[in-house]
Parts: structure tokens; C-alpha cells; sequence
């Protein structure tokens, strides 16, 4: 059997990690965008039709990252498992942080909406 060596390993991580770290950024944009979409059209006096189809883009927009995001994590995670399998992670440690993020960021831009849609 084949295996990856550590520096390899540790590198891909690392990679992963980065790109995590970008998708969190962007996630973290999106959720806010529909409070403040909602707040600008209202401004402008948008039908509530327009509205709607506005802000269910920016909510596909979300979930598309928030799916990315998850897809990485379990690719981080599918790593971690192979490197503790070949006994890497003795030199480099886990480099895989638990990534509560994704659920609270959600739970996040939801109570932001209600809020503002009340």
C-alpha cells in the first residue's frame, strides 16, 4: 500500500485549512447579505415579489457555500482518518480544528432575517 508522505500530508491540510478559512469569510458575508438586501429594497420600494426572488438568489448563495464548506470539512476529516491510519499525525498533529461554524452561522443568519423581516 501506497502512502502519502507527512510533509505531504501536513501540506494538504494546511491547503484545506486555507481554503476553510475563505469559505468561513465568504459564508459569513453571504448570511449578512440578505439582512441587508431586504433593508435596501424596502428602501427603494421594491414589489415584494422582486423582493422575494432577490433574496431567495442571495439564500441559494448561502447554502451553496455553506455546502462547500461542509464538502472541504469532510475532505479535511477524510484526510486526518488516513494520516492517523499511517500514523502521520504523530509528527504534525491533527491539523483539524471541530468545525461548529457551519451550523452556528446558519442558526446566525437565520435569527438575523427573522429579526428583520419583523
Amino acid at each position: 500500500m501506497t502512502t502519502i508522505a507527512p510533509a505531504a500530508a501536513y501540506k494538504i491540510a494546511t491547503r484545506l485549512t486555507g481554503l476553510e478559512q475563505e469559505i468561513d469569510l465568504a459564508a459569513r458575508s453571504s448570511a449578512r447579505l440578505p439582512a441587508d438586501l431586504l433593508d435596501e429594497l424596502a428602501r427603494a420600494g421594491a414589489s415584494p415579489i422582486a423582493a422575494q426572488r432577490v433574496l431567495d438568489a442571495a439564500a441559494e448563495t448561502f447554502a451553496a457555500l455553506i455546502a462547500a464548506r461542509g464538502k472541504i470539512a469532510r475532505t479535511h476529516g477524510l484526510l486526518l482518518a488516513y494520516a492517523k491510519e499511517e500514523g502521520l499525525t504523530e509528527a504534525f498533529g491533527d491539523q483539524f480544528e471541530c468545525h461548529e461554524f457551519v451550523t452556528g452561522l446558519g442558526e446566525q443568519a437565520k435569527s438575523d432575517v427573522i429579526r428583520l423581516a419583523a
